[in-house]
């Protein structure tokens, strides 16, 4: 009976200790549904502010934005796009790219600090040559959005439970 206490305490002491390291996740979906033509950009901004997020909590944060072509396949893979996040300093951002496939990339140091500073992230898309569809994008940031318990807090914790369980044996005995 005592080793199924045992089991159940320590079971509970996981869940706890499970349940305190989560992060949060914000997702902020802009959907942008415009075309763009040759030497054209299309910009727009993601807030998230308005999704609970507090300032100077992101933790990390990827960006994807969904392209298409527009119409003319034959000539797809050459078409060539530059994504600007943030400042254009090549961390984040400024890659030449096809935008006939969705882009995934995390964000560089700069557009961290920007976003932990207010909230927002500014993106760019200009066509360098052809044309496409520029469809949804969607920002996911990872947040510290739980502190993680100190591991001298946690073992007492667990001392606590244990004694409980022991005090519990002894009058049950």
């Amino acid at each position: 009976m005592y080793f199924q206490w045992l089991k159940k305490i320590v079971a509970a002491a996981a869940f706890l200790m499970v349940a305190n390291a989560q992060a949060g996740l914000i997702t902020d979906v802009e959907t942008v549904n415009k075309t763009v033509s040759f030497g054209a950009s299309k910009s727009w901004t993601h807030n998230i502010l308005d999704q609970g997020f507090v300032l100077g909590s992101a933790q990390t944060a990827t960006l994807t934005i969904e392209f298409r072509d527009d119409k003319d396949p034959w000539y797809a893979p050459f078409e060539t796009a530059l994504v600007q996040i943030g400042l254009f300093d090549l961390q984040d951002g400024g890659l030449v790219l096809n935008p006939t496939v969705d882009w995934t990339g995390g964000l560089g140091l700069s557009s961290l600090v920007k976003l932990n500073a207010d909230g927002t992230l500014f993106v760019q898309v200009t066509s360098v040559l052809g044309d496409f569809i520029i469809g949804k994008s969607t920002l996911s940031v990872v947040t510290k959005d739980a502190e993680v318990p100190e591991p001298g807090t946690m073992m007492l914790f667990g001392l606590g439970l244990l004694g409980l369980a022991a005090a519990r044996r002894k009058t049950t005995v």
